[in-house]
């Protein structure tokens, strides 16, 4: 079951082209992020899905919650049981037209503090999500990058201390 505050973060993606989350530990951030990439994913035929954080660490907890939702799922969803999902290590690809397509994906990508946002580059689609976690931890190139292609944005983290991106866009409200 989610809570309210959950219900409010999935209603936030649908409807707002930003939606941040600023919580503490153990409130269900990757669990309701891992959600509404599903939800985003399923829901639109050609997208393109990036998740990225500051740690290969801090997506493996995202994923794991990705893909326990895709496998207890009552819906088949994946394509070895004739569902829509083709799942690979941290990559979701689909199966439109009976037949893998490629250029539909959801994607992990680290976000490394010395990074100058390459691997947040480019991922055009008529449908786009963005997802950042653990967001104090982020450099600015990272939301730079994401919002010349995001048409969506899910960012959330602990409200460590931090000067970037994050702390301004929640301090603006």
């Amino acid at each position: 079951r989610l809570h309210a505050k959950q219900v409010e973060v999935l209603y936030s993606v649908a409807d707002n082209r930003e939606t941040y989350v600023p919580a503490a530990n153990r409130v269900g951030k990757d669990f309701i992020a891992a959600l509404a990439l599903l939800w985003f994913f399923i829901a639109y035929e050609r997208c393109k899905v990036v998740t990225t954080s500051a740690t290969s660490e801090h997506l493996d907890i995202l994923w794991g919650e990705i893909d326990r939702f895709i496998r207890t799922s009552r819906v088949t969803l994946t394509d070895s049981r004739e569902g829509p999902l083709v799942v690979g290590a941290q990559r979701l690809t689909k199966i439109i037209d009976g037949a893998e397509n490629r250029d539909v994906y959801a994607v992990a990508r680290v976000a490394s503090s010395t990074s100058r946002g390459e691997g947040l580059q480019g991922h055009h689609a008529p449908y786009t999500l963005f997802i950042a976690d653990e967001s104090s931890a982020l450099p600015d190139i990272v939301y730079r990058m994401a919002a010349g292609w995001a048409q969506r944005m899910l960012i959330f983290g602990n409200p460590h201390p931090c000067a970037n991106f994050f702390f301004r866009h929640v301090e603006a409200g």
